[in-house]
């Protein structure tokens, strides 16, 4: 007899599955597996509150998007009992599946192993610790087995065992590759760009203007450009076993270099071996060149800092350099003459080779300068009309940095997302598409979810930061009037204008314009250092 209220509540199960190694050459092994635990669990008059299907394999568990969603989720309340077909679908590592428990212990969760048909108690701890170092044992000899075998066909010559996906080329069946001409043409414009010395970052946006893209429809970054400028791949020759995978440190590690095995003629080449060293010569060219200050941009702007190779001593011709020095209000920047920092003043210990020029505070420098342009050039605005405009710019720059309206937008995406991965795991479980399928379409969703999660993450980080933005505005508004930072700013442009500053000893500035170079006007630096 059943009293209203007194119904017994259904046990919550969030079920994991996951396919080994072996199953993984069965057909829709994946479907078949998380079709029979859900059967199960209905048996057993459990309400399926969450069902993490894993299409990604390898022990790494940091690596398997769904595992660790479970992790969250046991955090969360959302389940009473963990629902998995035997312990080496979980975890073949020792120390994750003791990891694991204590997570089940602290959030007092069940087990249940629906293989053994029973729950895991505390008495299984010995047995299952045992399973668990023997299926990490039995993961590191397959792995062995499996790294063994590719390294064999590859010092046999007989595969090249390319696992991804190479940009210029289109796998046509087993080690067997054809030219993709359209993403061909693409890389051959890269190479041109190099020889005529562009650098990698113009390479990655021109080529990314003309439409070049990843095989996930990307930017190709300028990391990317180089290492496939670089690579012998190019002329068809592949580099074999530069990398192995250690087991037990679960990372990639470096092979010796006499360890690499060349595999000539392995692909259809996209250029020549002779016109590719070629091209690696300019790129090397010109990487010692930037190295050495040598490149276009120094010859743009003349240096690092406003005033570089613009202030000349009148008594030695040679230029002045920014030195600094810490003071009770803060470090100090003064300009001084070549020929005084190497030898100092001209009666001191280097016997005449010194120069007795005036040092040039920065600050007293660029207020004399500023001053005295001010009167020949007139500024497009007042300050004040300026200030205001500019704090109008970083009022609504900073506004939108809430990211209210952005944060519900993608949150909705976010939701719309999982919502597609339900009726993914739905269309798997009813046989309309197989394990390759899902596996395929999962793992472009999980890619898109951890890039939204990661902007949802950036945009309340933000909020945080931002969200009494009219306060903010208050303490830049007073630090640009304190700092004089427009003022600064208006002298910083007159400066890009100034071909050279004549310094002369008794404090006479004698500036000459890039557009007239004969034309000098004279300024009296005020204060000396």
């Amino acid at each position: 007899m059943c009293h209203f209220g007194m119904e017994k509540k259904l046990e919550r199960v969030g079920i994991y599955n996951r396919c080994s190694t072996e199953e993984e050459s069965q057909m829709n092994a994946l479907a078949t597996q998380a079709f029979e635990s859900r059967e199960i669990a209905e048996r057993k008059g459990w309400r399926i509150a969450e069902q993490y299907i894993e299409s990604q394999t390898g022990t790494v568990a940091y690596k398997r998007g769904e595992y660790q969603r479970l992790l969250e989720d046991m955090e969360k309340d959302r389940f009473d009992i963990v629902m998995i077909k035997s312990i080496d679908r979980l975890t073949r590592s020792a120390k994750d599946w003791y990891f694991f428990l204590s997570r089940l212990t602290e959030n007092r969760l069940k087990l249940y192993i629906y293989i053994e048909g029973k729950f895991y108690t505390p008495d299984d701890n010995l047995i299952s610790g045992i399973k668990a170092i023997l299926a990490e044992d039995f993961s590191r000899e397959l792995s062995k087995k499996i790294k063994n075998a590719h390294k064999r066909r590859q010092e046999k010559r007989s595969g090249c065992n390319i696992t991804c996906d190479m940009f210029g080329w289109n796998k046509v069946g087993k080690d067997s590759y054809e030219i993709n001409e359209e993403e061909a043409e693409y890389y051959r414009t890269a190479f041109a760009l190099a020889k005529e010395g562009k650098g990698f970052y113009t390479i990655s946006n021109t080529l990314y203007e003309l439409g070049a893209r990843g095989r996930r429809g990307q930017k190709i970054s300028e990391v990317q450009w180089r290492k496939m400028l670089y690579t012998p791949r190019a002329h068809g020759t592949m580099i074999l076993n530069r990398k192995t995978y250690n087991f037990d440190m679960k990372r990639y590690e470096e092979v010796p270099e006499k360890e690499w095995i060349t595999m000539e003629n392995a692909l259809p080449p996209i250029v020549s071996r002779e016109y590719q060293e070629e091209v690696i010569t300019v790129m090397k060219k010109r990487a010692v060149n930037c190295r050495n200050g040598i490149n276009s941009c120094e010859k743009k702007y003349g240096g690092k800092y406003a005033l570089t190779r613009k202030l000349k001593c009148a008594e030695c011709g040679r230029y002045y350099y920014r030195t600094s020095y810490a003071s009770g209000k803060g470090r100090k920047v003064v300009w001084k003459c070549a020929t005084f920092l190497e030898n100092g003043r001209a009666g001191g210990k280097a016997h005449g080779r010194g120069c007795d020029n005036i040092n040039l505070s920065e600050e007293k420098l660029l207020a004399c300068v500023g001053d005295a342009l001010k009167n020949d050039y007139e500024p497009l605005c007042g300050e004040e009309q300026l200030l205001t405009d500019i704090m109008h710019i970083m009022g609504k720059a900073l506004e939108s940095q809430n990211g209210k309206r952005e944060l519900k937008k993608l949150e909705k995406e976010h939701k719309k997302l999982l919502s597609r991965k339900d009726t993914l795991v739905e269309k798997l479980l009813s046989g309309v598409i197989n394990d390759l399928d899902y596996e395929k379409y999962s793992a472009d969703i999980a890619d898109r979810c951890r890039m939204i999660e990661s902007k949802i993450s950036g945009i309340k980080q933000n909020h945080l930061q931002y969200n009494n933005y009219e306060a903010r505005m208050e303490d830049i508004k007073t630090a640009i009037l304190k700092e004089n930072l427009i003022g600064k700013a208006e002298t910083k442009t007159f400066l890009k204008q100034i071909y050279q500053i004549e310094v002369h000893k008794d404090g006479r500035l004698f500036i000459s314009f890039e557009l007239e170079r004969e034309c000098r006007k004279e300024v009296i630096y005020q204060g000396r250092c």
